[in-house]
């Protein structure tokens, strides 16, 4: 229970991924992760993908693949808030 209500104060980062990670909807790694976090879980993972990531270490690939998803959605968070070439002290 104490694990749940730690869980749940977190800052959701996957909505951030949701809102900024270009093409999210398409990304090989966004499905990736639904993999592992399914297996991970204990969720039912297709016999393709399971065999796929069967000699896996599922925790620590999701743990890479949500950094890199992740790290890339900031980018262009960061993008679009200071776009380059845009000098805020210019007058």
């Amino acid at each position: 229970m104490e694990y749940l209500e730690k869980k749940e104060n977190l800052f959701n980062y996957w909505l951030f991924i949701e809102e900024y990670y270009p093409n999210y909807s398409s990304c090989d790694n966004v499905l990736l992760s639904d993999i592992l976090t399914r297996k991970l879980e204990g969720e039912e993972v297709c016999s393709e993908d399971d065999e796929y990531i069967k000699d896996w270490d599922v925790r620590k690939e999701l743990f890479e693949v949500h950094k890199e998803l992740l790290c890339k959605a900031f980018e262009n968070y960061f993008n679009t808030v200071y776009p380059e070439n845009t000098n805020l002290f210019s007058q």
